[in-house]
């Protein structure tokens, strides 16, 4: 409520003369009535001067008082006689009758109306027979019609009702206020309703009209009525749900309005822009929301508004060129918002030189051009907004020049280049948002003079360099949010000067060093996060024992310390904090026991994570929380044998991950009921030895390793949600259920290393999980053929049906069905017939494993055409992903899983050895068609596979040579040729593969001296050539024969001489390199560095030469005989 006693002056006033003139006739009138016994008592006592108002009209006051919301003591100058001098009330100076009653809640806009305590309008308003002004507005009358009584009022000029939880019908009484000018019924959406609008023409005095929310779809005579009020000025019916106008369009009187809003009504179309044509007087038009209007007619429009200073077309989806809009908007326009559209092309030049624009708004278009250095020129700018659009370039230096700038959001847009150092000048700068753009370099020194700084979001950018030191001036900070980038160093000691500081987001740079001991006396810190960098120590602490002891009591809402390296012992006190709601202490190195002490008082606790920590557990089995959590994430902690009863007592939980914690026990019986009630729907329970039968399914499940037993407990009452089931390594027995079929939602199904048997369900009913994209029924004892649902899987990521007894043929359609397949493994099987071609065009194949079944044929040449494998490493996309713990517990998980977070696990044969591969699983390719009856010769195709790591064709009936070319598979470490019927020399080129650390040629017909160059000569052990009775040389016993492999004793001498000159020759050749060399560099200074660069080359050839001539030389001598 503001005082309104300064409005007085408005209805008039008497000289002082004339009032002591009056006041004394009064005194003599009130002796004389006194005198006779009768009179106006209330008058006599206003006139002899005892008090400031009329009695009456002050013991109304007090009556409406008594039925106000009070709860900041508004009222409290409302005592004594004169209530002309209260708060709120304005008298005449004439007859001292109350005038002006501003009785509005004084409370700001993001405060909830509907908590604001409850308010009536008293009955004794009608004693206010003089009131010319009322205010009510932002008051609580908790949905009670509008009194009537305020029509009886027929003195007010000014009404203002607006968002005061009015509703019902507006009245048509009021109509009688015939002298009302001023007229607000703003509400809440469709409180208020009006089904007709005739009683506006009982106001011909009206010059401000608000009926914004209001209900007006049945007054269909609106345009009308309007048009009756000669006066009005200014009109605002935004969100008040106007009906369509007939056709043809009727006329809209404009030409005295100064002020039109009527945003968001639906039925606005461009036609109607012809209304402005004759709106000379119109400063204000709000057109937000109406969602009708083409950008050609507006265009027109708005050049015809030459007065106009704000212009709103925001949220209207107009498509077109924003030029012209632009081009012809007024120049005295103050105010232009035309956001949320699909407005296209560049801002014109001229429109940067508009002097008197204070607030610019262009989110969400796909306006194009950069901000030019032009924006200077827009010296009274004080908000600019682009996010979300496709501006670009770089941060023009002028824009610091902008000295009235407060508000500045350019996030989500095209921006790159560096932050200019000389937006420090915007010294009245209060928000500034750049995130999610292209910045690079780092966070400029002068930023630290921003002093009215209170948001800085500089997210999702590549910003380098430290955070500044002079960042701690900014003593008005409040948010400060810079995560996703690539800051390093230490986090400041000065963040800690920040006391209004609420926001502190850091999360995911390169920050080194410990957190700040300083950080703890942020006591207005709502949100701490620096997840996922490097910081060390135990300074968290102190941090968290500094926030917990804050006087006026811990604020914290969100404490995020995951992905770092930090150490220590959570302290108890982390328990005073009762407003925390986030506790993610995951993936760090603290340690020490965590009891019921740490969440003594964390009542508001919902998502908990302190998995993968050395966590000691401590909670009693009949403790009961003081949280109802969401998330219960303690993963990788130790828990005790004991599955934890408390668990039970968490009727809201959604997640809850329990792998690796040591528990011991069966399953409790109340947690399978437990999980249907609450509908949980995230459990990992994985890397335990809980035993009994399984819970209820739903949603995300991994119970794997563990010892459950008995059949898959899938019904059509639950699990018909399930998007991941992982329950591998266990001792589950009987079928897959055919309800697996109606897994609709099902992404991730593992069942490997069990007890199942059958077949696997055929899905012909129709219903099939096509959103399937990794499935795992490996190490069972299925039976059966390749499931013909698979082919509509189309996301089908990784196929695993190996180690069962599954038969016929792999179907053609695996290769053309499945675009998306990157592991395909159907070993240790019956699967007989041909390896399909089709096979080839899996692109994205990144491990094919189909060894030991029946397989016969050639191996397709189509193979090459594998592009995953055809990739060298560091063009390989990431296929397949282990996941790190803090991504699998990330708070979006759902998200995370989205971009393929999960992480598959494949067991692959290579390098003589069977290994299960997880963390790396994103780095190998493998081919495996080992134990099969291929026949055939290897085709060359495969040497286009340069990026595949390994390859197994063992015991096979493969013929012809080993392809020449096999040593541009410059990647390959494990090849394995053995047990085939190869002919022909090993390929000199196998000494190029460096990374070959595991060779079997073994039991073939190859013949011919073994290449010992290069990587050859590393491998020693005889049994990779045996069964080769042609092979020769070493490591094998078997020397080649002399004729090809030694010399006559002048031969042998003379290549001995031969080698030793050429070595002396090099070492020569080398001394007096390095000499003519030094002496040049000590000339001059170019040509120094240029050849200290030539020479760190050369060494390197120098050596590599001289080891291979060693190498040969040595190999020479001990073939010469005795």
């Amino acid at each position: 409520m503001a005082a309104a006693s300064g409005r007085a002056n408005n209805f008039g006033s008497i000289s002082s003369n004339l009032r002591q003139m009056l006041l004394l006739v009064l005194s003599i009138y009130a002796s004389f009535s006194c005198c006779l016994g009768h009179g106006d008592t209330d008058a006599a006592t206003a006139a002899a001067g005892r008090s400031g108002c009329i009695e009456n009209e002050r013991r109304a006051l007090l009556a409406i008082k008594s039925d106000m919301y009070d709860p900041d003591n508004w009222f409290s100058s409302w005592t004594g006689h004169d209530c002309c001098k209260w708060r709120g009330v304005t008298c005449d100076n004439d007859q001292l009758h109350v005038v002006e009653l501003d009785l509005h809640y004084p409370y700001t806009y993001d405060q909830d109306t509907e908590t604001i305590g409850v308010s009536k309008v008293n009955p004794s308003m009608l004693d206010l027979k003089h009131l010319k002004y009322l205010d009510l507005s932002m008051n609580n009358f908790s949905g009670a019609d509008v009194p009537k009584m305020i029509t009886s009022l027929v003195r007010l000029e000014y009404l203002n009702l607006s968002n005061a939880m009015f509703s019902g019908a507006i009245p048509f009484e009021l109509g009688n206020l015939s002298s009302l000018r001023y007229l607000d019924l703003e509400g809440s959406p469709s409180q208020l309703r009006a089904d007709d609008l005739g009683w506006l023409s009982g106001l011909p005095s009206l010059i401000h009209l608000d009926l914004s929310f209001a209900d007006l779809s049945q007054a269909t005579n609106w345009l009308h009525q309007l048009n009756s009020i000669p006066t009005l000025q200014v009109l605002i019916l935004g969100s008040a749900n106007l009906p369509p106008l007939p056709s043809p369009l009727p006329h809209f009187n404009l030409t005295s309005i100064s002020t039109l809003d009527l945003s968001y009504y639906r039925s606005f179309t461009s036609p109607m822009l012809t209304w402005l044509s004759n709106a000379s007087s119109l400063h204000h038009l709000r057109l937000s929301g109406c969602s009708g209007l083409d950008v050609e007619p507006l265009q027109v429009a708005v050049g015809a508004l030459s007065n106009l200073q704000e212009f709103d077309l925001s949220f209207n989806h107009i498509k077109g060129d924003i030029y012209g809009i632009l081009k012809n908007v007024s120049r005295s326009v103050k105010y232009l918002d035309l956001s949320f559209n699909s407005l296209t092309g560049d801002i014109p030049p001229s429109f940067w030189s508009l002097p008197h624009l204070e607030y610019l708004s262009l989110d969400e278009n796909d306006v194009t051009g950069h901000i030019p250095d032009l924006v200077e020129n827009l010296t009274s700018l004080r908000h600019l907004s682009m996010d979300f659009t496709q501006i670009s370039g770089e941060i023009p230096r002028t824009l610091g020049n902008l000295a009235r700038l407060e508000f500045i959001d350019l996030h989500h847009s095209h921006i790159i280049g560096e932050i200019p150092p000389s937006m420090g000048n915007l010294t009245s700068l209060v928000y500034l948002d750049l995130s999610v753009n292209n910045i690079s370099g780092w966070i400029p020194e002068t930023f630290g003079d921003l002093f009215h700084l209170k948001g800085l979001h500089l997210s999702d950018n590549i910003i380098g360099g430290q955070l500044p030191k002079t960042i701690g001036n900014l003593h008005n900070l409040q948010e400060l949010d810079l995560h996703n980038n690539s800051v390093a160093g230490h986090i400041p000691e000065t963040v800690g000067r920040l006391h209004n500081l609420q926001v502190l987001i850091l999360s995911n740079n390169k920050l080194t060093g410990t957190i700040p001991r300083s950080l703890g006396g942020l006591c207005n810190l709502k949100i701490l996060d620096v997840s996922q960098n490097s910081i060390v120590g135990d300074q968290v602490t102190d941090v968290i024992h500094g926030l917990s002891n804050c006087t006026q009591g811990a604020q914290l809402s969100s404490l995020h310390v995951e992905g770092n390296n930090l150490s220590g012992m959570i302290p108890p006190s982390l328990g005073h904090m009762s407003q925390l709601q986030e506790l993610y202490l995951s993936s760090n190195s603290l340690q020490g026991n965590i009891t019921e002490a740490h969440f003594s008082n964390l009542t508001n606790l919902k998502f908990l994570n302190i998995s993968h920590n050395s966590f000691n557990v401590i909670l009693s089995n009949d403790w009961v929380p003081p949280f109802s959590a969401y998330w219960i994430v303690m993963s990788f902690c130790h828990l005790g044998v004991k599955f934890p009863a408390w668990i039970r007592t968490q009727t809201n939980l959604q997640r809850l991950y329990l792998a690796r914690v040591g528990l011991s026990d069966n399953l409790p019986s109340w947690f399978s009921n437990f999980t249907s009630k609450v509908l949980l729907d995230d459990l990992d329970l994985s890397s335990n030895n809980l035993s009994g039968p399984l819970p209820t399914l739903r949603g995300l499940v991994d119970l794997s390793n563990n010892s459950f037993v008995g059949p898959i407990p899938l019904s059509s009452a639950n699990g018909m949600d399930l998007r991941i089931l992982i329950l591998s390594n266990n001792h589950i027995n009987g079928s897959i259920p055919s309800l697996f079929c109606n897994l609709t939602s099902l992404i991730v199904l593992d069942l490997s290393s069990n007890h199942l048997s059958g077949e696997i369900p055929d899905c012909n009913g129709g219903s099939f999980p096509a959103s399937l994209q990794s499935l795992h029924l490996n190490n069972n004892n299925l039976v059966g053929r390749f499931p013909s649902f698979l082919q509509y899987c189309k996301e089908l990521v990784a196929l695993d049906l190996g180690e069962n007894k599954l038969f016929g043929e792999i179907p053609v359609w695996v290769g053309r069905s499945l675009p998306s397949l990157k592991i395909l493994r159907l070993s240790s099987n019956f699967i007989h017939g041909r390896v399909p071609v089709s096979i080839g065009s899996l692109t994205s194949l990144q491990v094919l494993d189909l060894s030991s079944n029946n397989l016969f044929g050639d191996i397709p040449s189509s193979f090459g055409n594998l592009k995953a494998m055809a990739a060298m490493q560091n063009e390989i996309r990431l296929l397949i992903l282990d996941v790190p713990p803090y991504i699998r517990d990330c708070p979006y998980y759902t998200y995370c899983w989205s971009d393929n977070f999960y992480g598959d696990s494949i067991t692959i044969t290579a390098k003589g050895t069977t290994n299960q591969y997880s963390s790396t699983l994103s780095l190998v390719t493998s081919i495996d068609l080992s134990n099969n009856n291929l026949t055939g010769e290897i085709p060359k195709e495969i040497t286009n596979l340069l990026g595949l790591h390994f390859l197994s064709l063992s015991n096979n009936y493969l013929t012809g040579r080993i392809p020449e070319m096999i040593g541009a598979m410059t990647q390959l470490e494990s090849l394995d040729l053995s047990m085939n019927n190869l002919v022909g020399e090993i390929p000199s080129s196998l000494s190029e593969l460096y990374f070959l650390s595991h060779l079997n040629l073994s039991y073939n017909n190859l013949s011919g001296k073994i290449p010992t160059d290069n990587q050859l000569s590393t491998f020693d052990d005889p049994s990779i050539y045996v069964g080769n009775k042609n092979l020769c040389g070493e490591p094998l016993p078997d020397q080649c024969p002399n004729a090809t492999a030694t010399h006559s004793g002048d031969e042998e001498s003379g290549d001995e001489l031969e080698t030793i000159l050429e070595i002396t020759s090099t070492v020569v050749g080398f001394v007096v390199g390095f000499w003519l060399s030094m002496g040049i560099i000590i000339v001059k200074h170019s040509i120094r560095i240029a050849l200290f660069r030539w020479m760190d080359k050369m060494c390197d050839w120098i050596y590599v030469k001289w080891a291979i001539k060693v190498a040969k030389l040595k190999s020479k001598w001990r073939t010469v005989p005795n």
